[in-house]
């Protein structure tokens, strides 16, 4: 039976939403869609009035698109989170929480009475010396930051029915089509805040990582260069980008650096994984995000990474009324997350 499942991506700048009717497991129906901009604080503020700010928001928001869902798969910054594949050996279900508990305190940089913790097995590997192992997809937030989320829901009228991370939600609405043998992708979704890296091996999560340089970090570099406000500094940020033959190439050289580190993790993340599976061909990357449309930046990672690179489009499994959604297919990288918690079973 056909069911709708509603997506809610909280961002550092804008709050977006995406709800899917689900019509098979690889098939959806677009109902509605929309953002807009967020309060400044939100979750990031400790105070309760911030926090019912950002709800009446997202309240507001869901209501001028129409949604009655109260259900909702909600991301949880993945720079408040911690997301890692690790490996344990073959064990029981129970002796498999016990020895996974023992992993995380080695990982996981808070105590872990103040976290909340799950995990799931995405495949099995050998380590470097010919040993079976189970590669798990282990994840931990903040206790605080679900309480923080748990309050801005209640003030929207809405209830939680999952919270994953966004590297998750990303790779989901991301996966490649599926071929007679499955391609090895890298998602590189660059938000607000993070750029998130997250490797997709026959269908599944085989690496993740986060880096804390984002699209903030752009926009800030600029204003800081140039001497200009911050939307100025955002509107030169996406008009001229990465292109060094713009403008005497004075924002190329500003973000110049700060795309090479993220270049340089790209590059250590791909060779960090290619030492695991030494038989993997990375097929490409697949860019999404507020950044995505970042002019020259295709062009600049593809010359820097020597990997075929591509704007990630979240659309190609779910039909749409393009009467009702024509600019969809131009803003498909910004809504990667929101459609990938709709795609959520």
């Amino acid at each position: 039976m056909a069911k709708t499942v509603l997506g809610l991506d909280v961002g550092s700048k804008y709050i977006k939403y995406t709800e899917l009717l689900h019509i098979d497991k690889n098939r959806y129906q677009l109902i509605s869609v929309g953002m807009c901009p967020g309060p400044v604080k939100g979750l990031n503020s400790e105070a309760s009035i911030d926090h019912e700010a950002l709800g009446v928001t997202i309240k507001k928001l869901l209501k001028d698109g129409g949604v009655r869902s109260k259900m909702v798969n909600v991301a949880l910054p993945e720079a408040n989170v911690f997301t890692r594949i690790i490996q344990v050996p073959p064990l029981s279900e129970r002796e498999l929480a016990s020895a996974i508990k023992w992993e995380a305190e080695q990982y996981i940089p808070l105590p872990l009475e103040e976290v909340e913790m799950d995990f799931s097995i995405v495949g099995e590997s050998k380590d470097k010396d010919g040993n079976k192992k189970l590669d798990v997809l282990l994840v931990a937030a903040p206790k605080m930051l679900i309480d923080r989320f748990t309050k801005v829901l209640e003030a929207a009228d809405l209830e939680a029915e999952a919270m994953e991370t966004e590297i998750i939600s990303a790779s989901r609405a991301l996966l490649p089509p599926v071929f007679d043998k499955p391609l090895t992708v890298m998602v590189v979704n660059i938000g607000g805040q993070s750029t998130d890296l997250s490797i997709i091996r026959q269908g599944v999560i085989a690496f993740t990582r986060s880096l804390p340089t984002g699209g903030t970090t752009f926009t800030k570099a600029i204003a800081q260069d140039l001497g200009f406000p911050i939307p100025q500094a955002e509107e030169y940020k996406k008009a001229y980008g990465l292109k060094s033959d713009q403008i005497e190439g004075k924002i190329y050289r500003t973000l110049k650096p700060i795309f090479s580190v993220i270049v340089d993790e790209i590059k250590r993340s791909i060779t960090f994984f290619q030492n695991k599976f030494s038989e993997e061909v990375m097929a490409a990357l697949i860019i999404s995000g507020g950044s995505a449309r970042l002019p020259g930046l295709v062009e600049a990672l593809t010359e820097a990474v020597g990997i075929e690179t591509q704007i990630g489009n979240p659309w190609t499994r779910v039909a749409k009324d393009q009467s009702r959604f024509a600019k969809l297919d131009e803003e498909g990288c910004t809504f990667v997350v929101a459609c990938g918690l709709a795609m959520r079973e």
